[in-house]
């Protein structure tokens, strides 16, 4: 009897060590959409919401969270800044190594001072850029953003860039906070 009380015991908790294990090394999953393989984020100069010139290349050591839209967007666009603003306060301290990014797609509106307030409202730390309707066109190209009827028509989804400054993921439009913190948690674990 007692050795087969023994024998049971020993496999219980060879079960439970191997289940454990299996949990342990078990890898998180990203809710994004995974670019696989990752693509070298375009480089470009423009002109930030603070009238200070950008270089998407000087992004790098930090997630860049690149988003396409205009501050008068009544729907997708305020939807969107308030979900990053929600999944990096999750964060806490390790959102200071992402930054936000959103480039205009409504040039003619949106000046700088109007991006600033716009994203202000969000986070005082997010970027919002502008430039020339010649040097924007050409960034939507770079990205496939897909800009029409005057900005109001425009690809709504938020390009994950990595440290390394590639293309990682793709956050689709009105993914949920928890799923983009999940998200900028793995690739801040990993770097």
């Amino acid at each position: 009897m007692k050795r087969k009380a023994l024998w049971f015991g020993f496999m219980a908790g060879t079960v439970v060590m191997v289940v454990a294990g299996c949990f342990a090394f078990a890898r998180p999953t990203f809710r994004g959409a995974v670019i696989n393989p990752p693509i070298l984020a375009p480089d470009f100069g423009a002109v930030d919401d603070r009238d200070v010139p950008f270089r998407m290349s000087d992004m790098r050591g930090k997630i860049v969270l690149l988003y396409f839209g205009y501050t008068h967007c009544p729907d997708e666009c305020p939807m969107t800044m308030a979900h990053l603003k929600y999944a990096l306060e999750t964060l806490g301290p390790r959102a200071q190594n992402i930054q936000v990014v959103m480039i205009t797609t409504d040039p003619s509106h949106d000046t700088s001072q109007l991006l600033d307030d716009f994203l202000s409202r969000f986070n005082p730390d997010f970027l919002g850029i502008t430039g020339s309707p010649d040097d924007l066109a050409r960034i939507y190209q770079e990205y496939h953003a897909v800009v029409l009827d005057g900005g109001k028509t425009h690809s709504s989804f938020t390009y994950v860039i990595d440290p390394e400054g590639y293309v990682r993921l793709a956050f689709l439009p009105y993914m949920a906070p928890e799923d983009i913190a999940n998200d900028l948690n793995i690739l801040l674990k990993e770097n």
